[in-house]
Formats: structure tokens, sequence, C-alpha cells
């Protein structure tokens, strides 16, 4: 009798342990080794005040996702794409993160837009250790890179623009300027680095504004910034804030000029600020002006082919934020077709394996100590001249 009991108690004890193995393997995203799907999530901003960049960010996923699935998926595996929709909103973003990463058990989510909503989802990630691929630009999702093992982005950092912009205004003989910085996560984060560089590039901010995300003036703002005798005003902030501050600039006849962040690098900004958009200039990728790439850029392919498929089934321009969802779903595809299908290998693959990467945004390489991989020479300047964004140098 005693062995019997103890024989069911042994049998009883093998199959939770298998049970529970089972469980932790499925809850970590391990199920999809030998799935008949790769699920993805993706997170972006369709909608908001963030929409311009969401949008193209959305359809770029949607039309890379549709394109491998017609050519067979991954080695024979399609995938599985779940858009959602944070409405630029954290909270929103907050709660399809959660559902993306236990209810739906993807092995890897894109996004946010915003550099908010995407600070909002890497605590999830993190806790989670599901992989995170942002598109925002606050160099805080990924740094400290020790804190954020399971999170990376593909857009410029906010230290590569400002890097950018302090190096052209050294080259218009500039050393003066005032700073207009939307109060926002993205807009804390320029300022950050705007004060952090100065001294190094020897510029000297007179002064330092801010303004509200969907402040319908700031006059006031630019009113002391012209007082202080900055010789340029740099905005950072994404619209509409930036365009109204331009149309500001131009009733108050401010001649100095408007130097903008990568955060207004698409036609949005020139539809809102009309004729003030006018002589704006911007640190941005190379996507928002593809046919001024010379053939032997080694970006020219990847750009000029995303442009023309995105054109052809949307009728509209990708622009930058078009590359970063280009990017941010290429990186994934590159780690399955590795045979990185579960969350742990394609974190490892993106940390370890994405070497000199070209993507539609830049030349990639990620490390333990840098999951950004790109850096400021990858970005160029460009100017609004006659109503279109236009290449201003290298």
């Amino acid at each position: 009798m005693m062995k019997k009991r103890f024989l069911l108690i042994f049998v009883l004890s093998v199959f939770l342990f298998i049970a529970a193995c089972s469980s932790k393997e499925e809850n970590s995203g391990q199920g999809n080794k030998k799935a008949s799907e790769y699920v993805i999530g993706a997170i972006y901003s369709k909608t908001g005040p963030n929409s311009p960049l969401g949008e193209p960010e959305w359809n770029a996923t949607q039309l890379i996702v549709d394109k491998i699935n017609a050519e067979g998926g991954i080695n024979g595996v399609p995938i599985r794409l779940i858009l959602a929709d944070d409405e630029s909103n954290q909270e929103k973003a907050t709660q399809e993160m959660n559902r993306l990463v236990h209810d739906e058990q993807a092995l890897v989510v894109l996004g946010s837009s915003g550099s908010g909503e995407s600070l909002a989802m890497k605590g999830i990630a993190m806790q989670n250790q599901v992989p995170m691929i942002s598109a925002g630009a606050s160099v805080h999702i990924i740094d400290p890179v020790q804190e954020s093992k399971w999170v990376f982005k593909t857009p410029h950092s906010d230290v590569h623009a400002v890097q950018r912009i302090y190096e052209y205004l050294n080259k218009q003989g500039i050393n003066r300027i005032g700073t207009l910085t939307d109060s926002n996560s993205f807009g804390t984060s320029g300022l950050e680095q705007l004060e952090k560089l100065a001294s190094k590039y020897d510029i000297e901010i007179t002064e330092k504004e801010s303004y509200n995300t969907q402040d319908p003036d700031m006059s006031a703002q630019l009113t002391r910034i012209k007082s202080s005798g900055a010789q340029a005003v740099v905005v950072w902030g994404t619209n509409p804030g930036p365009a109204v501050i331009a149309s500001n600039m131009k009733k108050l006849n401010m001649a100095i000029p408007m130097v903008g962040s990568h955060g207004i690098a698409n036609q949005n900004f020139i539809n809102l600020a009309k004729d003030a958009a006018e002589g704006v200039v911007i640190p941005t990728g190379k996507l928002l002006f593809p046919e001024q790439i010379p053939k032997d850029d080694a970006q020219y392919e990847v750009i000029t082919s995303f442009h023309k498929a995105y054109v052809e089934k949307y009728g509209n321009e990708p622009t930058n934020f078009g590359a970063y969802g280009h990017d941010n779903i290429m990186l994934v595809i590159e780690a399955l077709r590795s045979g990185a299908t579960d969350r742990e290998s394609i974190r490892d693959f993106l940390e370890n394996k994405v070497k000199n990467w070209v993507g539609a945004t830049g030349m990639f390489t990620f490390s333990p100590d840098d999951h950004n991989g790109l850096t400021s020479d990858s970005m160029v300047m460009a100017v609004v001249k006659d109503g279109k964004w236009t290449l201003l140098e290298n």
C-alpha cells in the first residue's frame, strides 16, 4: 500500500514539474520555436498628436509583413502581425503593451512612436523579458544600457541630432542660441543634450524657454529669446508646436534662423507652417529626399526600394518615421531568418549580431554597450526651400 502511494505521489510530482516547465516555456514566448506562425506586436500612434509619426511607421510595418508573407514567410513560417494604436497616449500604450505581452504572447514588440509612450512600455518589456524595438528618439529609452537589456531603438538619439546641429551652427559662425523645447519627454531629453554638449561646441544658451505640446501661441517665449541676444532659436518638439513657433517668429519679424529637431522631418510641418517654414533647418535621416542620395551611398538601394514600394502602396511619402518602422520590423525579420525564434534569442541576436547592418535610417551596429547602434554621421542637414525639404549638406 505504501509503495503504491509513493509511486502515485512520484508520478504526480513528475506531471506537475512537466506542466510547470511547459507553462514557463509558453509564457516566455519560447513556444514559438516550432510554431506555425511568428507573432509580432507593434504599437504605433496611428491617431492623436503623434499620428504624423505613427502612421508611416504603421504603414511601413504592414507593407513589409505583407511582402514577407506573400513570399512564403520566414523559412516557411508566416508572420502574424498585431498592430495596436496607442492614440499618442502613455496609458493606452501601457495597456496595449500588456495585452501583446501577456494575452497575445508576442515574441517581440515594436514601438511606440513617441518617447513618452516608449518609456511607459519599457518597464513592461524589462519586467517580462520581452525584446522591444522603439521608434522614439529619447536616449533614455536605451540609456543606461545596463537597465535597458531588452530594449533597443532605431531613430537617431537626440544626442546625435544635437551634435549635427552644433556642427552646423559652428560652420555658420553662430555661438549664441535660445532654446524653446516641448515640456514632454522628447523635448526634455533634447534640452538635456543641448545643455550637456553646448560647451564642447563653444555654444552659449542665452535663454531657455519651454511650451506645452498643444499650446496655441509661443510669442511670449520668443520675445524673451529675441531680447537675450540669441543668434538662432533651436526648437525641440514634434508638430504642431514647432509649426506654431515658425509662424510666431514670422509675425514677430524675427530675422534669426529657426533650427528644429528631427521630430519635424516630414511634410506635415511644412503644411502647418506654410510660408513660415521657408528657411527652417533640421538634422534628419536621408529618406526625406531619396532622389538626392548618390548611387554610391551605402543606403541607396535600401532607401530607394523601400520609398518606391511605400509610395506605390500608400500614395504618399514615408518620411523618416517610415524609415523607423521599416528598420524595426526588418531587424526582427533578420533575427527570425537567422534562427532566433524565441524572445531571448531575438534579444541576443540584436545585441550581438547586428554589425554594419544597412537600414533606411542608417548603418546599425548594436553591442552590449549600445542599443541604438547609430552615429551622428548618418544624419544630414536639411532646409525648407520652395516649400519642400532639401538636402543642405552631408
